[in-house]
């Protein structure tokens, strides 16, 4: 990128202040989660766990219907696991000191959700008048987003836009609030190469400029080589969690798909993870229109 982008200053998270002493974004602990389909009980996270660095781009690779959303759901305290420890930023999702769901995540989910009728600026604003940031900072952020994803000209509607340029907007908007922790379930599924990698370049540069930590969930998973670190998961499972390049060097192979069917082969699971996700029933504790207004609202802190 020719141009040196300065960013806006924003108040920081009273949540990193508080827990400087922890280089954890988000910890995990045999954590387990299963629905039933009548009398049958089925695992969709089998005593998972899972350390993300704060300051990191994390890769979260497997299939569809792996688990991958079912964890963010649960990290965004959308799903509760049946038992085990989940803390982001040291604090339990959910709870009155912790500010997840809230300020302190954006959150990217794959399906698109935006207003049509609204155009890209009035979309930003919308969702900064969510976070409650003053009108100066706002303008700032705006104008710092539009030039770093290089987005359309901010008074085109959502409606005219492409796939490509919706995606991008959409991540505009999980960034608006500068949020220390970011949160994408699929952002580059259906679009094409260069934009993916475009929107890799991106991650990696907010990640440095703003210490962003970046979760990442995709089924591609040779995309992933641009991450400090990635986890491999299968059937709920989560096979290794290591940086790539080790990994490669580990296995004696040339790339992370290679590497992620040797562990499914030396492990001897099977291929049939599908199904899993489409048929989890949120608990009577969960908020089963929770996952869509999050998706419109980013949340109301």
């Amino acid at each position: 990128m020719d141009t040196v982008l300065t960013l806006p200053a924003i108040i920081e998270s009273e949540t990193i202040k508080s827990d400087n002493s922890c280089n954890l974004a988000i910890q995990l602990e045999q954590v387990r989660l299963s629905y039933s389909k009548g009398k049958k009980l089925t695992p969709v996270l089998n005593d998972l766990n899972m350390t993300v660095p704060i300051g990191s781009i994390f890769g979260l690779l497997g299939p569809s219907g792996c688990g991958k959303t079912s964890l963010i759901r649960c990290i965004l305290n959308c799903l509760k696991p049946d038992s085990g420890s989940i803390r982001v930023f040291g604090k339990k999702p959910g709870s009155k000191e912790s500010n997840i769901p809230g300020m302190d995540v954006g959150y990217m989910p794959q399906d698109i959700t935006l207003f049509d009728d609204l155009s890209i600026r009035e979309t930003l604003e919308y969702f900064a008048t969510l976070y409650q940031m003053p009108a100066f900072m706002t303008t700032k952020r705006i104008e710092f987003l539009i030039q770093f994803l290089d987005l359309p000209e901010s008074t085109r509607r959502v409606c005219a836009l492409s796939g490509g340029q919706k995606r991008r907007v959409s991540l505009a908007t999980a960034l608006i609030h500068r949020p220390p922790l970011l949160i994408l379930d699929e952002p580059t599924v259906g679009v094409d190469p260069l934009l993916r990698q475009s929107i890799w370049q991106h991650l990696i540069e907010l990640s440095q400029s703003e210490r962003l930590t970046v979760l990442i969930t995709t089924h591609y998973i040779e995309e992933a080589r641009g991450a400090n670190q990635v986890a491999l998961m299968r059937q709920g499972q989560i096979l290794v969690q290591q940086q790539p390049e080790i990994l490669l060097k580990q296995y004696h192979l040339e790339t992370l798909e290679d590497v992620f069917l040797k562990l499914c082969n030396d492990r001897h699971l099977s291929m049939d993870d599908d199904e899993i996700e489409e048929n989890i029933v949120p608990t009577t504790e969960d908020d089963p229109n929770w996952n869509d207004s999050y998706s419109n609202n980013n949340n109301n802190p």
